[in-house]
């Protein structure tokens, strides 16, 4: 008796043109390409990459840094687990850069799992897969699923706790255990800012019958004995090996986007939250959007009211944020949006999906035509005047055909054209062929032309011809407080060099950033390759 399940709530066999494999085959796909491959590229990549190196050599483990100076904008646990992966990887041969990029795809694909598992709590069997085409097929979502990225924690998290708040309702402390963990991964890895608004949304939700229950209360309680208590190790462990970074964290980046204790950053500029969300979160905005109007018959049930309630807490702290807010923080809204798109999908009206199926198509087809013809033209030389064009863009790259990337890039393209001809529900089949057309062109651009971008990207040869100028002067530290950050994370991942950037008086040598002042000594000077407008120089002071 314990063992049975009645026939009504036994799964029914797949259909046969039901094919889940298929599904993990996309997800892998689009991971895959522009993982490993490239140095660090901006934005915070160069960052990432020297904290996670100074942690394989041996810093201390509650304390991010590179240079001279603690790195505090994010908890460290993103930097933890990259550094955990990377270094048996390092030891085999691999970029640490590269090795650490694997952990952004093992989060990447938790965040993924978590969709899939809330879509399925909420609308049931085989629909959780409908929320993960719409995950991967937003356009914000594909920088920052492919780089070195503390931020993609944000998702990870808000991914499972809306599986866990809708999973509560079945099992309440198993849900709070899983919400408990949500609110760690925040608290660790990102700020006590989104785990405040993470508890705060959890708490509104007994403003509603479904959750206002005696159990909930259990689940509540579950979840924070489960996060507080482990999330405060680091903050207390970082006070106490490292006072001077503490105060600097609690006064400056414990709230996250709204800055920290010392003073509160409160409402950026106006209009720069929605003028980047309806692209970042495209096209699962409108699709939530739909599908919150065409289940508004049911709004009080979990499917409607959770994801809503979400959404508008989320709203209302990325309206708030400070300035120092950018497009990242969008991510905390793409799980809530691609789950209640899938109460939609089913439902669009034939022109609607009609619509967004054929721009998928054109858009991403001729975006991908174009890249194989640029690629033909890069190669051949035709026309002359197209490739020296391409070759000014990127100097420091070379023509030549990755055999690896050529081939890949030709099998998705195939790929593509065939899931074109598979026949699906209407509304299912535009969703499937806008994820297959994003994945199709940033595979296209990382098959084809990541060693193109990589050579007119990478800082690694400034450093390198900087370091060596270094060399041949006397021993002795050089000031880089006037530099980017950008620039001095790359100095100090790619050479050995004494950069600081406080401290400086004792320093005879200058990096400068911009145009060097009439009358100064300049022993060198530099730009990445194509570079018009990021030129440095070293003086002698």
């Amino acid at each position: 008796m314990l063992t049975y399940v009645p026939d009504a709530d036994r799964e029914a066999p797949l259909p046969p043109n039901q094919q889940p494999w298929l599904l993990l085959l996309l997800c892998l796909v689009w991971l895959i390409p522009g993982l490993i491959g490239h140095d660090p590229w901006k934005p915070a990549e160069l960052e990432t990459a020297a904290v996670i190196k100074h942690f394989m050599q041996g810093q201390h483990w509650t304390l991010p840094w590179y240079g001279d100076s603690a790195y505090l904008i994010h908890g460290p646990l993103y930097y933890w687990s990259a550094a955990l992966v990377a270094w048996p990887l390092h030891k085999l041969g691999m970029e640490i850069h590269d090795a650490a990029r694997v952990v952004t795809g093992l989060w990447m694909a938790l965040a993924m799992w978590g969709v899939g598992l809330a879509g399925r709590e909420l609308y049931g069997r085989r629909q959780g897969r409908v929320g993960v085409m719409a995950l991967i097929g937003s356009i914000g979502l594909i920088i920052w699923g492919h780089h070195l990225a503390p931020d993609l924690l944000l998702l990870v998290s808000f991914a499972w706790q809306l599986y866990a708040l809708a999973w509560a309702l079945r099992q309440p402390v198993q849900g709070g255990l899983l919400l408990g963990l949500s609110w760690l991964v925040l608290l660790l890895g990102a700020s006590w800012g989104e785990f405040i608004l993470s508890v705060l949304t959890a708490l509104a939700l007994l403003l509603f019958a479904p959750w206002r229950k005696g159990w909930y209360a259990a689940t509540l309680i579950t979840a924070l004995v489960v996060a507080v208590p482990l999330g405060m190790i680091w903050p207390v462990d970082l006070y106490h090996f490292s006072p001077p970074a503490f105060q600097t964290w609690y006064n400056y980046y414990a709230l996250g986007p709204l800055g920290g204790m010392a003073g509160w950053q409160i409402f950026h500029s106006f209009g720069y939250f929605f003028s980047i969300v309806l692209w970042f979160a495209w096209p699962v905005l409108p699709l939530a959007a739909w599908g919150a109007w065409s289940n508004r018959a049911q709004w009080q049930s979990p499917k409607v009211v959770l994801p809503l309630t979400i959404i508008v807490f989320n709203a209302v702290w990325l309206s708030g944020a400070g300035d120092t807010i950018n497009e990242s923080a969008l991510l905390i809204i793409l799980p809530v949006l691609s789950v209640l798109s899938i109460g939609g999908i089913d439902r669009l009206q034939r022109g609607a999906a009609a619509a967004l199926n054929w721009f998928g198509i054109m858009t991403f087809g001729l975006g991908t035509l174009l890249l194989w013809a640029a690629w033909l033209v890069v190669q051949t030389g035709a026309p002359t005047s197209w490739a020296k064009s391409l070759a000014q863009a990127s100097p420091a790259w070379h023509p030549h055909i990755g055999g690896l990337g050529t081939v890949f890039t030709l099998l998705i393209s195939i790929a593509w054209c065939l899931i074109l001809l598979r026949k699906r529900p209407l509304g299912r089949l535009a969703v499937t062929n806008w994820a297959v057309g994003v994945t199709l062109l940033w595979g296209a651009l990382m098959g084809l032309w990541q060693p193109w971008l990589d050579a007119s990207k990478s800082y690694r040869p400034v450093v390198h011809s900087l370091a060596a100028e270094v060399a041949r002067q006397p021993a002795g530290c050089v000031d880089g407080s006037l530099v980017s950050d950008s620039m001095a994370a790359s100095v100090d991942y790619f050479s050995t060099m004494a950069l600081r950037r406080r401290d400086v008086d004792g320093c005879h040598l200058q990096l400068l950033q911009g145009d060097a002042q009439p009358g100064t000594m300049v022993l060198w000077e530099g730009a990445r390759p194509g570079e018009r407008h990021e030129h440095f120089y070293l003086i002698k002071r």
